[in-house]
């Protein structure tokens, strides 16, 4: 396997095949490890009694049990509704093997299905620590990130595991052996002594014609023709200021053609005069409020696609289906601030149009795209990088240069758009997306020209993309300071300049917990600081103190405080032997090299020679 579970004892794995819900209770009944249930795959549907059975499971488990359900997005929505006395614990993203394509076009391809986690007990979820390989670009064979000068802090086996998996490839209605090991792997703890497996797949059945339901009355109903004429004023671009419910009933019906939202969290975050802290019932009453409202001045066919952590997607997405028709649940594996054991990776967008989609823009009218994007000669809006591919700017030039085919599928998971990482691609907003999501996002969902909607407007990446792109925008911010922000870099467009170009500005706000250190010139290099807490850790056999490091370090302790925003970074190298980007194989390590990797050396040859 591609993981290492540190200090586990992997759990004994027990298969039941079921084929009758009565199977159900005696196996639950009181049982106190780990159950693993797995859902009809896409392509059959959920059994009728689906709540029940859930309902058994719930009821049944005894106190110390985890509960994992394997299926389609859509269906472990569905199980998460019925759950009711189970904590929700994490959403895993697990790569399909067999990509699922839809003839209509009107859909994202499914590449992943799911894995929903909760426990009977409350609190953090109980796991080993699990690590997963380093993966290695087939270009240049270095590692797929660029770990630059902190290699010394990594682990050489490989990274925490994400709750997106990609270095496994299985389908939800084949072998799902390599991901039952793992969990049995991930949750090999001294209180669990059994996996067992409740495989539900034989249940599903086709579902017969009279059983599929119409929406509800309160649903938008899809007109005559999908191109409903529907005009806003004479000026359709414009950014407004306020409060976005106001400004969202002023809109006409049938006048947006794509919706972005990126709403605050609920999370506690520092916005620049909105207090994101509202109670849940109180948060959802009011994102329900603004979706009722998107609904109406979507056009027919069209998408509104709202992105939030996954516990508050499976809200939005109860709601959404209730006058709305589902279309993608997109998984993008965006690593954030790690807070846990298994790190946060998994934004979840999630889509749905107003009645039956049209046929989606990207997928069938790709000839339209825009070509403004300047940032790096990798990134293309609908054809995402294949997978383990680097950015290195030197790998980039060599693979452009020979024609390698570095390119993937356009599917619901997406893995080549990264979060903004330095300060001089930022203004001064504590939360700001990539312009490649919204480039991607825009491509995908709208045609030059159409109306794009972005209600929590921020320092305006929505409205700044469309601008770019040739469709027409409209931008609602609360926050007076983000609304002129967004002013600003639109005329910045109007000028020529790119508004998402480097440049040296003042930032005051920040997204994450750990202060933004001054700029300042290093005495003595970081990397040695640190190398030295190893030292003095290996030597203690324990982490140092800042007492140790003052009665056994090298160098003096105001270097660690002037330089460092946490002890937890001091001692970042010292949890950990480092690593190494480049891999070293059997072959190579006789001399031998992969054809791919003799390509690159002619190519750097060739270049030598030209030179000369």
């Amino acid at each position: 396997m591609t993981h290492y579970s540190e200090d586990s004892q992997p759990l004994a794995i027990s298969h039941y095949e079921l084929h009758d819900q009565d199977e159900i209770g005696p196996l639950v009944a009181q049982f106190n490890d780990v159950c693993l249930l797995i859902l009809p795959s896409a392509g059959q549907v959920l059994p009728a009694n689906l709540s029940q059975i859930v309902k058994q499971v719930n009821d049944g488990l005894g106190q110390n049990a985890t509960l994992i359900t394997l299926g389609e997005p859509a269906d472990l929505v569905a199980v998460h509704k019925t759950i009711s006395a189970l904590i929700y614990q994490l959403w895993i993203s697990i790569k399909r093997q067999t990509i699922l394509y839809c003839n209509d076009n009107n859909m994202l391809p499914q590449h992943y299905f799911g894995a929903l986690v909760h426990t009977r007990y409350e609190g953090a979820l109980q796991h080993t620590t699990t690590r997963i390989k380093y993966t290695y670009c087939p270009a240049c064979d270095k590692t797929t990130k660029d770990y630059g000068g902190k290699k010394h802090t990594y682990n050489s086996y490989g990274t925490l595991i994400s709750d997106i998996w990609r270095d496994v490839a299985c389908d939800l209605e084949g072998d799902l052996s390599e991901v039952i090991g793992r969990f049995a792997d991930l949750f090999g703890l001294e209180m669990y002594r059994e996996l067992r497996v409740l495989d539900c797949r034989q249940l599903g059945q086709p579902v017969p014609v009279q059983q599929i339901a119409d929406k509800p009355d309160t649903a938008y109903k899809a007109q005559s023709t999908l191109f409903f004429d529907a005009h806003l004023d004479d000026d359709d671009s414009q950014l407004l200021q306020g409060d976005c419910l106001e400004h969202l009933r002023s809109l006409p019906d049938n006048s947006i053609d794509f919706a972005f939202i990126d709403p605050p969290y609920n999370l506690g975050k520092n916005y620049n005069n909105y207090a994101d802290d509202l109670s849940i019932q109180e948060y959802f009453t009011w994102c329900d409020e603004w979706i009722n409202e998107i609904a109406r001045i979507l056009r027919p066919g069209r998408t509104l696609a709202v992105l939030n952590i996954p516990l508050w997607a499976i809200r939005h997405f109860l709601f959404m289906e209730t006058i709305l028709e589902f279309q993608n649940w997109i998984a993008w594996d965006a690593l954030s601030f790690p807070v846990r054991k298994i790190m946060p990776a998994h934004y979840a967008i999630v889509c749905f149009s107003k009645g039956p989609s049209r046929p989606l823009p990207g997928l069938v009218d790709s000839s339209e795209e825009v070509n403004i994007f300047n940032w790096n000669n990798s990134f293309m809006p609908l054809e995402p990088l294949d997978e383990w591919y680097c950015l290195r700017a030197s790998c980039v030039r060599q693979r452009n240069a020979l024609g390698f085919t570095d390119r993937g599928p356009l599917t619901d998971l997406w893995w080549d758009i990264h979060r903004l990482k330095h300060n001089s691609r930022r203004v001064d907003h504590p939360c700001q997306l990539p312009p490649q999501l919204m480039y991607r996002l825009i491509s995908i969902f709208t045609k030059p020209n159409e109306v794009i909607l972005d209600c929590f407007n921020g320092a305006g990446t929505t409205t700044l993309c469309a601008h770019q792109m040739g469709r027409r925008y409209i931008g609602i911010e609360l926050s007076e300071k983000y609304y002129q922000i967004a002013l600003d870099r639109h005329e910045e467009i109007r000028q020529g300049l790119d508004p998402f170009r480097k440049a040296s500005r003042k930032l005051t706000e920040k997204n994450s917990r750990v202060p933004r250190m001054a700029k300042q010139t290093y005495e003595v290099p970081k990397k040695t600081l640190q190398l030295e807490v190893r030292r003095v850790a290996r030597h203690l056999d324990r982490l140092p103190s800042r007492e140790d490091m003052i009665d056994h370090g090298k160098y003096p302790i105001r270097y660690y405080d002037e330089y460092f925003a946490s002890w937890g970074e001091v001692c970042a190298a010292a949890r950990h032997d480092g690593m190494s980007e480049t891999r070293k194989s059997s072959r190579e390590s006789k001399g031998e090299k992969s054809a791919r990797t003799q390509q690159l050396s002619l190519f750097d040859k060739g270049l030598t020679d030209a030179k000369r």
